[in-house]
């Protein structure tokens, strides 16, 4: 048995965070971190592939808005960032044309939500008030694109009340800002495990953690040292949702004794959203060829982001303003979760047909040109069981309550526990760390150790 003053659990960027801060506040204090893969990073996948310039991602790419703890970070370690300029595009009723005005419509929508509205109602249930009227429809479609893809939602489970929170970023042109890390998002954890390589142990699943206040017992398997425990004073608990809540005979799950109801009867008020995302490697920018359907006079070279209403994948953006042959795919919400249970020949081919359909090409044109193809199923991954969560009706509260400590003995970090209600990003997930680890030390400055 191994013993140290605080166990991580998780090495995803809230993990990596907290290890982190522990190091930087009380550099004296013992600490491990327990990652159940063989790699950092969690939900941040980056793929370097030979003979390809440009990094593959697999999960988080974009910062979002203005990040502040992201932001810092990136420029702490010199990273580069780059904002994603460009045209937003939209194929509908087989035309192509430019859409200018998306944030503009989207708001229109989401800015008549209510944060205090009681009883709390599903966002499905809000738009069947069809707010707006009869001009709004198509804005109302829009929104629920938007809901169902970028929070990887189900309309008719995610809240009104966490929506009107922050659901959307309104007419703020900070929070409307995008941007990508040049040299891939993996460059995130990387620095925040850079002063904590001696204290990551990695291929490490935890699967039961028995404690009482002020000493944590956690069990775990790995394939050099079979099972094994680590005694501590706390542990920081920085898994997804999805894992907290899975049944402790499935794979990844983990086993609280004493049983932690109160943190499991929050942790049910959200929900892991599911998200497909497919990237494709192309032998050329084809898109930027001049289409029948494009108005005269116009083309797709600065093109980001395709929006359409395609049943497989609606939404597609490209590498712009890097020139790079790639386009991404997403859909998100229970198209999503229906896509993910195909195999990965099968959605690449629904991929390909779907892209082909809403650039008006033959599907054949586009399947020349593809290379190769990446997805990450996170909704089959024991150690996420999803993509990232969002708050259900009634549960826009549960991530202000999943932040609070457990007798001073179990801290939980992640997205899902973000107190501001930035579910879903890796500046939440960041913040809840930092947020953790000073808790935690907090409680060690009035206390004393049991050993």
């Amino acid at each position: 048995m191994r013993t140290v003053d605080v166990a991580v659990v998780g090495a995803g960027v809230a993990g990596l965070a907290a290890a982190r801060e522990l190091r930087r506040q009380a550099p004296n204090l013992s600490l491990t971190v327990l990652e159940a893969r063989a790699r950092i990073g969690g939900r941040i996948f980056t793929e370097r592939v030979a003979g390809l310039p440009h990094p593959i991602e697999l999960g988080a790419e974009f910062v979002h808005g203005t990040a502040p703890e992201t932001i810092e970070l990136a420029e702490s370690a010199g990273m580069m960032l780059c904002d994603v300029r460009g045209e937003r595009w939209q194929s509908r009723n087989g035309r192509l044309t430019p859409f200018r005005d998306f944030w503009k419509r989207l708001d229109s929508v989401m800015r008549r939500l209510d944060p205090e509205r009681a009883p709390d109602r599903s966002f499905k249930d809000f738009l069947a008030t069809k707010p707006g009227g009869p001009s709004l429809s198509r804005a109302r479609a829009l929104a629920l694109e938007f809901v169902q893809g970028f929070h990887a939602a189900d309309a008719a489970r995610i809240s009104e009340r966490s929506l009107a929170a922050g659901g959307s970023p309104g007419e703020d042109p900070n929070e409307q800002r995008m941007a990508r890390f040049l040299d891939g998002y993996d460059r995130v954890p990387a620095a925040l495990a850079a002063t904590l390589s001696d204290h990551i142990v990695l291929s490490t699943v935890v699967s039961r953690i028995a404690w009482h206040r002020g000493d944590v017992r956690l069990t775990s398997t790995s394939p050099d040292r079979g099972m094994d425990t680590v005694r501590a004073r706390a542990a920081i608990i920085t898994v997804p949702v999805g894992v907290l809540l899975a049944a402790s005979n499935e794979p990844g799950s983990i086993t609280f004794d004493p049983a932690i109801d109160r943190v499991l009867a929050h942790a049910r008020g959200l929900a892991m959203g599911s998200v497909l995302r497919i990237t494709l490697q192309l032998r050329e920018r084809f898109w930027e060829d001049a289409l029948g359907r494009l108005p005269r006079g116009k083309s797709l070279n600065a093109m980001t982001f395709l929006h359409t209403h395609d049943e497989d994948v609606p939404v597609w953006w490209t590498a712009h303003p890097i020139r790079a042959p790639l386009l991404v795919g997403w859909a998100g919400g229970p198209r999503a979760q229906r896509l993910l249970n195909y195999s990965v020949a099968e959605i690449e081919r629904r991929a390909v047909a779907s892209l082909a359909r809403q650039l008006g090409i033959e599907v054949q044109r586009v399947r020349r040109v593809v290379e190769q193809a990446w997805l990450h199923n996170w909704d089959h991954d024991p150690f996420t069981r999803g993509a990232y969560s969002y708050a259900l009706v009634g549960g826009s509260a549960a991530p202000r309550h999943l932040a609070r400590p457990v007798e001073q003995t179990l801290y939980f970090a992640g997205e899902a526990a973000d107190p501001e209600g930035r579910l879903g990003t890796v500046n939440g997930a960041i913040a809840t760390g930092v947020r953790a680890a000073k808790a935690c030390l907090r409680a060690f400055s009035g206390s004393k150790s049991p050993r």
